[in-house]
């Protein structure tokens, strides 16, 4: 071969190098074909080694050197919302038809079906650099609300945005914003609008309530089977400055704080118990528009001088026995008992104690399989704030507390990036007036998808 040719020889194979290797990047190593190149003697192995300077690591962003990786994660849910109240729900005013008495329109319950398509997108990603801080960002679709200063802000508790309006443009909403630092496997530390640290059921939060503040959790591991932790939460509730000082100035914030035991007594058996309580600082200077109307929920409002205190103690327990395997399920199949009890102890009897009693079937974590879960609640009306609680399991469209049910959920995972889900909620209120009832059956079918 002359010089003339084994200089295009070389340059054509440089060409096809890097083409090939963005190409196959995920299949093979650009190292893998820089050997085979050399092994056919097309290439010397200084040259390949030049050449491995020239081509980009695939998958690679131009990223400072203190970031060590970036990771893009996201989900979609197309989601029908049916809300059907009982027919024998009062009217918003008149004469009850079936005891005939006298509505009060200033408690009036639904009487009237609702269906909704909704849809929920959410969009982030996570930077992790040196030093174990990380850095995330997520962006989340939602409905708007009046908040307490007039402004308009996202929900409290949901990512859903309602179909409606004539195919009006959607608001996209910051959903996460937050730095975490992990200094040791044990102990982690974040600021900013998070996901919630604490093993609470929604009975207590809302899986998408995001707090805003700062937590921590630590972590003590007695042996390969069991772990304790306490995580703690300081979470800004309501920032309340006002020029004026013969007005309120008192910022609101709540301060959480659980402990949980994880055990692993057999391959088969494992259990997880905790206990908990969370109390407000300035709990009575909270704004009355913040507290019933951006939040919407039913139940017991903590605003305002006289509202009881909430302090509630929280119980959580659970216990799983896992099968080696059963019918139309890949893998152990999981059986979950457990329930959770909280007690206020700042309100009086027969509104303070809430509990939620469940069974869970099988797990919809991976391709192929499903999960099926049943629970009871009953919620008295100052057992919880309703600032933190499900805004599904209700009555009149909202949730909140002062109401007790029943709820099943079931979910198929039917390819790796879908799961399909149903959601059904049958409940009432507690505490009706005399010869008049909240009723009302909730039924969401959900298609989420995963990224």
């Amino acid at each position: 071969m002359n010089q003339n040719t084994a200089t295009w020889t070389k340059l054509a194979a440089s060409i096809f190098f890097c083409g090939l290797a963005a190409a196959t990047a995920q299949a093979q190593s650009s190292d893998a074909l820089l050997n085979k190149l050399v092994s056919k003697g097309i290439l010397t192995a200084d040259e390949a080694k030049d050449l491995a300077k020239d081509v980009p690591a695939p998958n690679k962003w131009n990223l400072p050197s203190w970031v060590s990786n970036v990771k893009l994660y996201g989900d979609f849910r197309g989601r029908y919302d049916g809300i059907y109240q009982h027919g024998n729900n009062y009217a918003p005013a008149g004469v009850n038809p079936v005891t005939g008495v006298i509505t009060d329109p200033t408690n009036a319950n639904a009487v009237d079906d609702r269906h909704q398509l909704r849809y929920r997108l959410r969009f982030g990603f996570t930077a992790n650099t040196t030093d174990h801080f990380a850095v995330g960002l997520r962006l989340g679709s939602g409905p708007t609300g009046t908040a307490a200063a007039g402004q308009t802000n996202g929900s409290t508790f949901s990512a859903n945005t309602t179909l409606n309006n004539n195919a009006s443009r959607k608001p996209i909403f910051v959903d996460l914003a937050y730095a975490k630092w992990t200094p040791i496997k044990y102990v982690q530390a974040e600021i900013g609008k998070m996901n919630n640290a604490f093993w609470f059921t929604d009975m207590v939060m809302d899986p998408d309530y995001n707090p805003e503040g700062a937590q921590q959790k630590f972590s003590f591991d007695f042996n390969d089977k069991q772990r304790l932790s306490f995580t703690a939460g300081q979470w800004v509730i309501q920032e309340n400055f006002n020029a004026q000082g013969t007005n309120i100035n008192n910022d609101v914030y709540l301060l959480v704080n659980q402990i949980d035991l994880a055990s692993k007594w057999t391959p088969h058996l494992t259990s997880r118990i905790g206990g908990a309580i969370y109390n407000f600082k300035n709990q009575h200077s909270m704004s009355s528009a913040l507290d019933n109307t951006f939040i919407g929920q039913n139940g017991q409002a903590a605003s305002g001088p006289t509202a009881p205190n909430f302090n509630p103690l929280i119980g959580r327990a659970e216990v799983t026995w896992t099968l080696d395997s059963f019918p139309g399920f890949t893998g152990g199949f999981p059986i979950t008992i457990g329930g959770e009890y909280a007690n206020n102890p700042g309100a009086g009897s027969h509104v303070n104690e809430a509990y939620n009693l469940g069974l869970t079937l099988g797990s919809s974590k991976n391709k192929g399989n499903w999960q099926l879960t049943y629970n009871y609640k009953n919620i008295e009306s100052a057992a919880v704030w309703h600032g933190l609680n499900d805004d599904d399991f209700g009555f009149n469209a909202r949730g909140g507390t002062d109401v007790r049910g029943h709820q099943v959920i079931a979910a198929y995972h039917v390819a790796d990036p879908l799961t399909i889900g149903l959601r059904y909620m049958r409940t009432e209120q507690i505490g009706n007036m005399a010869g008049t009832k909240a009723e009302q059956d909730r039924l969401f079918f959900d298609l989420v998808w995963a990224f």
